[in-house]
């Protein structure tokens, strides 16, 4: 008997030891989590992390970081090095192309057994993140594009933008402004892929069709009318020059090159931060012959798990902390958008600052009847080459190399349905 209870302390001496502060410390997982952002985005996120780490003790947190430009190198490097972070940001632009390609963990099991909390997120939010009715990203939160101008100087000179301009009306106020500062426009001016989504959008098209397997339009017309609207801009000396930036970051280029800017309604507070400036928002400018509301509801963007993590239950526990915890909406309230979860977004407005309550007046003016249209499909895998490749033609033509802007714009369709029509058929 007594040789029993001997072996017996022995062991639990034995499990005792085991049971360290070393020992459970080994038995952590180790996630890693890459996102982009501004240096508020990035304090933020350091917190909530910090928070997420407290509440999960058997997971540790390895943080990378990136802005919005080296965002997208060090992202794809990773992946071909087969070091494709455990949990990153994406955006919309480039969902389909990570799914396509398998970067993407499926995320709907995590969804059905509850793992992944989506009971109070609606369905077209959870939709934003599916490709070919396939789950693979979670929305940060839901913003809409915006139009940050210098609130400041508008006030001084005595001039006003209502919440909806028109081009006609956004184009006067810029001309006034550049006459009296100097600084510029860089949406007008601006001619790649993004703002020709918008002008499109104007007129009930997208840049791409449904299938992702050629242009979403046929007619050079509306090519060669941004083109002329930059060229104009630039003549009368209102839109920024091609090369003419001198700013290293988007936010002192509001200081030093330009007035106003093309953004997200979730950048307000980090504009309002860096620059220092009174910074408000309206809506993008819209065709003065607009047939549809160009402006959208979207993802600001999302939370992804890598399909080659070996640790996907710990990185899915991230994204459910980011969506559900009322401890993580603490810390971020709305800096990476609206709340998708209406249970969060209810628990945390009352709290919200001044700038983040014009935010949520911002999401909900946008959201009346009217003022914005569907969102479009994600970009197919191929549209990063017909990007750059507007980039090119866009380049020429604001250079002035080019004479004949129709004849350019149909080159470029043609170039860019061959892209995507030899993308689709691999």
């Amino acid at each position: 008997m007594k040789k029993r209870i001997l072996t017996a302390l022995a062991a639990a001496v034995m499990l005792c030891l085991a049971l360290t502060p070393a020992a459970l410390a080994e038995e952590k997982t180790t996630i890693n989590i890459l996102w982009w952002g501004s240096q508020t985005r990035h304090d933020l996120t350091v917190k909530l992390i910090e928070k997420f780490e407290e509440l999960n003790p058997d997971i540790d947190v390895v943080m990378d970081y990136s802005d919005w430009t080296g965002y997208w190198t060090k992202l794809p490097a990773q992946v071909a090095g087969g070091q494709t972070p455990d949990v990153f940001q994406m955006d919309y632009a480039y969902l389909s192309q990570y799914a396509e390609n398998g970067v993407l963990a499926p995320l709907d099991g995590y969804i059905a057994d509850g793992s992944l909390d989506m009971s109070n997120v609606s369905e077209n939010v959870v939709a934003s993140g599916q490709v070919k009715g396939t789950t693979y990203a979670i929305s940060t939160g839901t913003n809409a594009p915006a139009m940050l101008y210098r609130k400041d100087i508008l006030d001084e000179l005595g001039l006003t933008l209502p919440m909806n301009p028109t081009m006609s009306e956004y184009s006067a106020v810029a001309k006034a402004v550049y006459e009296a500062t100097g600084l510029r426009d860089t949406y007008v001016t601006d001619c790649s892929a993004v703002i020709f989504r918008i002008h499109l959008r104007n007129y009930g098209l997208n840049l791409y069709n449904d299938e992702g397997t050629a242009l979403g339009f046929d007619d050079p017309k509306y090519l060669v009318n941004m083109w002329n609207i930059a060229l104009q801009a630039q003549e009368e000396g209102w839109g920024l020059q091609p090369g003419e930036a001198t700013a290293v970051t988007a936010f002192d280029s509001m200081v030093v090159d330009a007035w106003s800017r093309f953004q997200n309604s979730n950048e307000l507070q980090a504009y309002r931060d860096a620059t220092g400036k009174d910074i408000a928002m309206v809506m993008l400018p819209s065709m003065d012959d607009a047939t549809t509301p160009a402006l959208f509801l979207k993802p600001a963007m999302f939370w992804c798990v890598a399909e080659e993590s070996d640790v996907k239950d710990a990185a899915v526990r991230f994204i459910d902390f980011f969506t559900n915890s009322t401890e993580c909406f603490d810390i971020v309230g709305i800096e990476r958008a609206v709340p998708i979860s209406s249970e969060m977004r209810e628990y945390v407005t009352p709290s919200l600052d001044e700038v983040s309550q014009e935010v949520i007046q911002y999401i909900d003016f946008v959201s009346q009847p009217g003022m914005s249209s569907a969102l479009m499909p994600a970009d197919p895998a191929a549209a990063s080459n017909v990007s750059e490749l507007l980039d090119q033609y866009s380049e020429q033509v604001r250079y002035g190399m080019v004479d004949d802007l129709e004849a350019a714009a149909r080159e470029f369709m043609d170039e860019a349905n061959a892209i995507l029509a030899e993308a689709a058929n691999k």
